[in-house]
C-alpha cells in the first residue's frame, strides 16, 4: 500500500477541501490549522503558511529516509532519484526566498515520486528477495569496506534489477536480482574472508618473512592445515563463521609459534643468540615438571641430571604400579590419576600459547585503535574540530562549522571540514554515525529543534552525497537547546553551544 494510501501523505483534493466537502478556493495545500487561523484572525496568516511549508518539507524529507531505509533506492531507482532531486530543489528554493508555488510543486513532484516507488515496493521485495537478503548479509560482513569492488558490482547488478521491475519487466527483473544475489553472497564471502582469516593470514605472512619455512617448517604446515580447514568452513557458511573463527585462531597461535622458532633458529645461525640463553630457557621449562614429581630440581650439573631425575621418578611411579598387588579398580584409578596429571601438563601449556595469543592479538589492536585516533586529530586544523574519544565512542565536535542565522544550508566553505569528516568515518569502518545538531537558548524552543534537525539532516545528506556508505550507517539528530556545553549567558558559550556533533558508535569499544 502506497503512504498515500496510509493517510501519511494526504491527496492533494483531500487537503483543498474543509470538512464537510466544500473547497476552499484560493488556499491549495494549505494545511487545516492554517484555514482555521486564517479564519480567525487574517493578519496571523503569513507565519502560519511559513510555518505549513516548513512543516511540507520535513515531512518530505522523512519520507524520502524512509523511503531509503525501505531500500527503494534500489527497488525503484529511478523514481528515489528524481524524487531526491525534487526535494533538493525546494529546500534549494526554500532557503533563497523563491516562490512558495515553485517549492510546493517541487514537493509535489518528489512526494509523486516517493509514491510510485513505495507502489512498487511489495513486487519488488518479492522479485528481490533473495537478492536483498544477501545484501543485508553483505553488509553484516562489511562488505561495502572490506570487499568493495565485488561490493560496487553487487550494487550496480541490483540497481538495473531495480529499473526493471520500474519497467515491469519481471523475467529480466528476475534473472538479474538472481545475479545481484550471486554477487552479494561472492561480496559477503570476501569480505568474510578478509575478516576472518586476515589477522591469520598476516601473521602466516611474518612467519614467512622471518624464515619459518627452513627454520619451522613442521609448526608453519600446522598452522596452513588450520588456516585451510578455516576457509572451507567459511565457504560453506559464511553466515555463521563461529568455527572458522575458531581454526583461524588456531591457526595464527600456530604462526606465532612458528615465527619465535624461526627468529631462535636465525638468532642460533648469526649467532645473536648465546647457546647459554638456549639452555637456560630449557631449563626454565624442566623446572616446573619436576617440581609437580616433587622433586627439587638443580641445574648445576646441567640439564641432563634434571631430565634423569623426572625419568627415574617416573620410572619409579611405573615400577610402584606394576608391583602394586591391588584389585584392578585400583589400578584404574591410579592410571587415571596419571592421565588427569598429563592431561593437567598439556592444558596448562595450550593456555600459555593461548593467553601469549591473546595478549599479543589485544595489544595489536588497541596499537591499531591509538593509532587510527592520531591519524584522525592530524586530519583537523586548529579551530575545525574537538575530538572526544569515550569508551566505544567518539565525538567530532565541528566547532569551525557555521550556519547562517536561522539556515540549514551548508556554506562553501564548510565544504573542506566536511571532506575530513568523511575522512574520518572511513577511518572507523564499522562505526554507527550519528549527526547531531544543537542550538544555543536563543529563540523559539520549538524552532531551535526544527532548526537544528534541518542541520544534522543537511549534514548527513551531504555525507550520503559525497561518499558510498550505507544510509542505515547513518542518523541525523535535532536536539535544539537541551544539550548545552557552555554557559548561554554569554556569547563565547552560546557560540560553542551551535554546533554539529558527528559521533561514532565504535564496536568491540
Amino acid at each position: 500500500m502506497s503512504a498515500r494510501g496510509r493517510g501519511l501523505f494526504p491527496s492533494r483534493e483531500r487537503g483543498d477541501r474543509f470538512a464537510g466537502g466544500r473547497r476552499a478556493p484560493g488556499f491549495r495545500g494549505i494545511a487545516p490549522t492554517c484555514l482555521v487561523l486564517l479564519g480567525m484572525q487574517a493578519a496571523g496568516a503569513a507565519p502560519c503558511l511559513a510555518q505549513s511549508l516548513e512543516d511540507e518539507l520535513q515531512a518530505t524529507a522523512a519520507r524520502y529516509a524512509r523511503a531509503r531505509a525501505d531500500q527503494l533506492d534500489l527497488i525503484s531507482p529511478r523514481n528515489i532519484e528524481r524524487a531526491a532531486d525534487r526535494l533538493a530543489r525546494a529546500q534549494q528554493e526554500n532557503r533563497q526566498g523563491g516562490r512558495m508555488e515553485t517549492v510546493r510543486r517541487r514537493l509535489r513532484e518528489s512526494n509523486e515520486a516517493l509514491e510510485a516507488a513505495e507502489d512498487l515496493l511489495e513486487i519488488g521485495r518479492t522479485l528481490m528477495a533473495a537478492a536483498l537478503t544477501a545484501r543485508t548479509a553483505a553488509q553484516r560482513a562489511d562488505a561495502p569496506a572490506l570487499a568493495r569492488p565485488a561490493w560496487e558490482e553487487a550494487e550496480n547488478r541490483a540497481t538495473q534489477t531495480g529499473r526493471k521491475v520500474e519497467d515491469g519487466d519481471r523475467l529480466a527483473a528476475r534473472r538479474l536480482a538472481d545475479e545481484a544475489e550471486s554477487l552479494y553472497r561472492r561480496a559477503e564471502l570476501e569480505a568474510a574472508r578478509r575478516g576472518v582469516l586476515g589477522t591469520a593470514m598476516s601473521l602466516r605472512d611474518a612467519a614467512l618473512a622471518a624464515g619459518a619455512e627452513s627454520g619451522a617448517p613442521r609448526t608453519l604446515a600446522e598452522g596452513d592445515a588450520l588456516l585451510e580447514r578455516a576457509d572451507v568452513s567459511l565457504q560453506a557458511d559464511p553466515g555463521r563463521p563461529a568455527e572458522a573463527r575458531e581454526l583461524a585462531s588456531a591457526a595464527a597461535a600456530a604462526y606465532l609459534r612458528a615465527t619465535r622458532i624461526a627468529a631462535l633458529v636465525d638468532s642460533l645461525r648469526r649467532g645473536d643468540l648465546a647457546e647459554e640463553e638456549v639452555v637456560r630457557r630449557h631449563e626454565q621449562e624442566l623446572a616446573p615438571i619436576a617440581e609437580r614429581l616433587g622433586l627439587e630440581p638443580g641445574f648445576g650439573g646441567g640439564s641432563g641430571p634434571v631430565a634423569e631425575e623426572i625419568r627415574a621418578a617416573l620410572l619409579g611411579l611405573q615400577e610402584a604400579l606394576s608391583g602394586l598387588e591391588t584389585t584392578l579398580a585400583d589400578r584404574e584409578r591410579t592410571i587415571r590419576h596419571l592421565q588427569a596429571f598429563s592431561d593437567s601438563l598439556r592444558a596448562e601449556l595450550a593456555q600459555l600459547g593461548q593467553r601469549e595469543a591473546e595478549i599479543s592479538a589485544a595489544l595489536a589492536a588497541r596499537e591499531r585503535r591509538e593509532r587510527t585516533l592520531r591519524e584522525v586529530r592530524a586530519l583537523f586544523d586548529p579551530g575545525e574540530a574537538d575530538l572526544i574519544v569515550e569508551l566505544g565512542r567518539v565525538t567530532i565536535r565541528l566547532v569551525g562549522m557555521k550556519f547562517d542565522s536561522g539556515s540549514d544550508e551548508i556554506r562553501p566553505a564548510d565544504h573542506s571540514l566536511l571532506t575530513k569528516v568523511q575522512q574520518a568515518i572511513r577511518a572507523f569502518p564499522g562505526a554507527q554515525i550519528t549527526v547531531e545538531g544543537h542550538t544555543d537558548s536563543q529563540g523559539n524552543d520549538t524552532f531551535n529543534q526544527a532548526l537544528s534537525a534541518r542541520r544534522a539532516i543537511a549534514v548527513r545528506e551531504y555525507v550520503l552525497s559525497n561518499m558510498a556508505i550505507s544510509a542505515d550507517r547513518i542518523r541525523a539528530v535535532g536536539f535544539g537547546e537541551s544539550r548545552p556545553v557552555a554557559p548561554n549567558e554569554t556569547e563565547s558559550g552560546r557560540a560553542a553551544n551551535r554546533r554539529i556533533d558527528i559521533v561514532l558508535e565504535l564496536s568491540g569499544n
